[in-house]
């Protein structure tokens, strides 16, 4: 299963009982390579790795400082969501 970086929010089905999951933008998921592949031709996310991508010039692969960007965004969503519950907890 390839990882992608989610580039616009979206619904994504895992293949679970929970059907469509939203992901925010940036996230990092593994999908399947058929959801994959439709995300990305839809614009929605760009590969991780430049294997996984069926495009030879690697077009559709995110680059290494969107991933690290793309790392702390998600690092940061995560640390206020934490301080949030907390919050609310007082």
């Amino acid at each position: 299963m390839p990882k992608v970086l989610i580039i616009e929010s979206c619904l994504i089905n895992l293949g679970d009982d929970r059907g469509g999951v939203d992901h925010a933008a940036p996230s990092i998921v593994d999908i399947a390579k058929d959801t994959a592949h439709k995300l990305v031709t839809a614009g929605r996310a760009l590969y991780a790795a430049r294997a996984d991508d069926p495009d030879k010039g690697g077009r559709n692969t995110a680059t290494k400082d969107m991933l690290d960007v793309a790392k702390v965004m998600i690092a940061a969503r995560e640390k206020a969501a934490v301080q949030t519950s907390k919050q609310g907890g007082e």
